[in-house]
């Protein structure tokens, strides 16, 4: 059966947030340093779609929820600080799913939110859902200080490399209808304490 050619992939929303908040959470990413640098991508946190924020960064979770992002059967919020540059990039395309789960799940939505404009590290999303062989469409995302991209939980995308330049520094969202397997809590992990 032919996919649909007809509508877009990603939804780009332009000044997502406050600038005030985008500044506070800014500065404080910029408080951790080097912590967990190489793992960034791989130190995750839940955040259920009832709790009250531990950090800036819960702010900033719940704020682009609230805002962009209500779906009805939402039970919380996987999500993890981008750190990178577009030469080095510590991942590869991929589906998001829950990882340490017994049977292969994906979120409702995933989605990222650029801190800064960057040369390079463009967010590629394909229409290739699991099962289908390859990609008939991709759209890309460039990087953008505010901007904040939403996507299906279910596609495989990445990010595209580039030249070595600026650090790109993202903020990671997927939206669960169930808590991942094994994600912690900002609170329970013991990470990220400069939050």
């Amino acid at each position: 059966m032919p996919r649909k050619k007809n509508f877009t992939l990603v939804r780009v929303i332009e000044r997502a947030l406050p600038d005030r908040l985008v500044s506070k959470a800014r500065r404080a990413i910029a408080r951790l340093g080097n912590e967990r640098m190489r793992e960034s991508y791989f130190t995750t946190f839940w955040l259920d779609e009832d709790a009250r924020p531990e950090n800036v960064i819960e702010e900033v979770v719940l704020a682009l929820w609230k805002k962009h992002a209500r779906v009805s059967n939402c039970a919380g919020m996987e999500w993890w600080i981008g750190r990178a540059y577009a030469d080095r990039l510590p991942i590869e395309f991929h589906f998001d799913h829950d990882i340490k789960g017994r049977a292969r799940r994906h979120p409702i939505l995933s989605s990222v939110f650029f801190f800064n404009s960057v040369s390079g590290g463009q967010l590629a999303v394909t229409d290739q859902t699991p099962g289908v062989v390859e990609a008939e469409r991709l759209e890309t995302v460039k990087p953008r200080r505010n901007r904040y991209a939403i996507f299906a939980g279910n596609l495989f995308h990445g990010v595209l490399g580039g030249a070595k330049g600026r650090l790109r520094v993202t903020l990671v969202v997927n939206y669960w209808d169930r808590r991942p397997t094994g994600v912690p809590t900002w609170r329970e992990s013991g990470a990220y304490r400069a939050l």
